[in-house]
């Protein structure tokens, strides 16, 4: 008992603490506020992603205020819930400390992509992968102990996932896996077209107050032809406008850390050779299809994709140390599993200080700055930075093209796939002295003792 309250105010504390305080990203914002019009009746905004999710933080508002902390906190429940799914699905099935090595892994681990972690922040990856989860565990439970709730359950929480973000349809596969390894051909047949009947008409419902058959439409012409035309990425210091098949491998070695990893390989390959069963072939499939799906089918990587296998990854670990464990002499394989926990644990120290340190960092402290140094009007000129980075913080007068010059100031970011141009180049290096120099964190802000105006071959300041 003692080990699971500890585990559980851990949780609490990487999950919940400070959680107001991160940057609000665009994609964020966006989420949040389609969410907040979505209850109130509005279907505009962001037509080009399912409902669920949305509706979700639309409702968190209502609870908690407007702005992105009622939904954050509601990802962050989720996170604590999906913990708890682990522990009992694992005490169930393996043992007691299989399911508290996930709970642990799941819930004190670094996913790094967006913000402090990306089930720290309101987007729609975290709540597309915990009804996924929740989905594929009801299943197994209604194979496992034969109580009916458990399928349309199971149906309802998939539908809910899907309609969150449409990835995990790729998913549909697992769930008629899962009782051809239980051998119930019964249940395949009459339980399959039920369930299947459920994730419809639950698909449908949510679906239906944006209009459905206009929003897949929208959809799919969206995400088409951002598949197409391919989305700039970062990766080695290079810019990607397709990103290659290795890159939300990179995204996770990145995410969790390169300790991290290496806990997780060892932990699936314990899996995957020391007594496997039914439950590692179950959980090895949707591992599998999401790997394949944004590895290979997905032209588009972003750095929170990968976040959708680790909850997999992290239950056949569990399972795979556990099955370690138990192998004689077990005086010696207990502790290499024990030291393999506390090696993911400590290299996610790290995490723990950032939590702790979380602050407003970068363009969140842009327009105060300005406001102290007298700016209060007039264009900003962004360069090196996300225009999802900063719309948050100054939805108003954010330019990047020199043409819409004067400007009042100059920001300059670290994001290679938004270089400055050499006008911009050339004025900060020529007429140094004209700015004063301020850094925020990974930004840098030029604020000239004038304005910054075109003259017919640049840039210069006047005065």
């Amino acid at each position: 008992m003692a080990a699971l309250v500890l585990l559980a105010l851990a949780a609490a504390y990487q999950c919940f603490w400070r959680i107001a305080s991160e940057n609000v990203g665009g994609d964020e914002a966006t989420y949040v506020k389609a969410g907040l019009a979505y209850v109130h009746g509005a279907f505009e905004l962001n037509r080009e992603h399912p409902p669920t999710a949305k509706y979700l933080f639309g409702l968190a508002q209502l609870v908690a205020g407007d702005g992105a902390t009622g939904p954050r906190v509601l990802v962050g429940a989720m996170v604590v819930i999906g913990a708890a799914v682990m522990f009992w699905w694992l005490r169930r099935e393996v043992s007691f400390w299989a399911g508290y090595a996930a709970a642990a892994l799941w819930t004190l681990t670094p996913r790094g992509g967006a913000g402090a972690r990306v089930d720290r922040v309101a987007l729609l990856d975290p709540v597309m992968t915990f009804f996924a989860l929740v989905a594929l565990f009801a299943i197994w439970m209604w194979l496992r102990t034969d109580r009916w709730w458990w399928l349309p359950l199971s149906a309802v929480l998939m539908a809910a996932s899907v309609t969150s973000k449409v990835s995990t349809l790729v998913l549909l596969p697992a769930f008629l896996v899962a009782p051809m390894l239980f051998r119930k051909w019964r249940a395949l047949a009459i339980g399959g077209p039920v369930w299947l009947g459920v994730f419809v008409v639950t698909g449908v419902a949510l679906y239906a107050p944006m209009g459905m058959v206009s929003a897949i439409r929208y959809m799919l012409d969206v995400q088409g032809g951002q598949n197409a035309g391919g989305h700039p990425v970062i990766l080695g210091g290079v810019v990607h406008q397709f990103a290659p098949w290795w890159a939300n491998a990179l995204f996770l070695q990145e995410g969790v850390g390169t300790g991290v990893v290496v806990v997780f390989v060892v932990g699936v390959l314990l899996a995957a050779v020391v007594r496997p069963g039914r439950l590692v072939v179950f959980l090895a499939v949707p591992l599998a299809l999401l790997v394949v799906f944004y590895s290979f089918v997905a032209k588009v990587a972003l750095p929170t994709y990968y976040s959708a296998w680790v909850p997999f990854i992290v239950l056949l670990a569990a399972i795979g140390l556990a099955r370690l464990a138990a192998l004689p002499p077990r005086r010696l394989t207990a502790t290499v599993s024990t030291l393999l926990v506390l090696v993911a644990l400590v290299a996610s120290a790290p995490f723990a200080r950032t939590v702790w340190e979380t602050r407003p960092v970068g363009i969140a402290r842009l327009v105060p700055l300005l406001r102290h140094e007298g700016v209060r009007s007039g264009n900003v000129y962004f360069a090196g930075i996300s225009p999802s980075a900063y719309v948050e913080y100054v939805p108003t007068g954010a330019v990047r093209d020199v043409r819409d010059a004067p400007f009042a100031a100059i920001v300059i970011g670290n994001d290679e796939r938004f270089p400055p141009p050499v006008e911009v180049r050339d004025l900060l290096t020529s007429e140094r002295s004209s700015f004063e120099r301020v850094r925020l964190d990974d930004i840098v802000v030029w604020i000239p003792d004038g304005e910054v105006v075109a003259d017919g071959t640049g840039l210069t300041v006047r005065r």
